[in-house]
């Protein structure tokens, strides 16, 4: 797959099942393996969910546009939301351990941070929050791709 790719959504739990179709469709065609399209599509599916939740306040009358763009061996998917965003500064710079099963906030930022090599946030214009994730793409044997041997 080389171009773009937009996909825009009511903020309702119901429609990640989409997003993970289209997420897998997209990455089907890409040279990477089977644990590099998990990462992908587990942390596509956390940002849409973070920006239903917290972003959009679960109101479906509020959209998440999700866009995938791949280019020159690199996969960027952005997920935008109408929320007023948050110190995500503040945030990156104290991520909470995930395995302190008392806190119940902060593992999402921590897998797709973790998943992917890159995240970024930005506060856009006006309102709303754009989560910018990347993965390196590389060249990968067809049957390695397919999950094989």
């Amino acid at each position: 797959m080389a171009g773009t790719i937009a996909v825009e959504f009511p903020s309702d739990y119901k429609f990640l099942n989409l997003v993970d179709l289209v997420c897998g469709e997209v990455v089907q065609g890409l040279c990477c393996g089977r644990d590099e399209a998990n990462s992908i599509a587990i942390s596509v599916i956390e940002a849409c969910t973070n920006a239903i939740e917290h972003g959009n306040r679960q109101c479906p009358e509020e959209n998440v546009r999700l866009v995938f763009r791949c280019e020159a061996g690199r996969l960027s998917i952005e997920v935008e939301d109408h929320g007023a965003g948050f110190d995500f500064q503040s945030y990156l710079e104290h991520i909470p351990d995930p395995s302190n099963l008392h806190h119940l906030r902060g593992r999402g930022i921590f897998i797709m941070k973790s998943m992917m090599d890159a995240l970024r946030f930005e506060v856009m214009p006006g309102n709303g929050m754009k989560v910018t994730l990347e993965k390196h793409l590389r060249e990968t044997p067809a049957d390695e791709a397919a999950g094989g041997a």
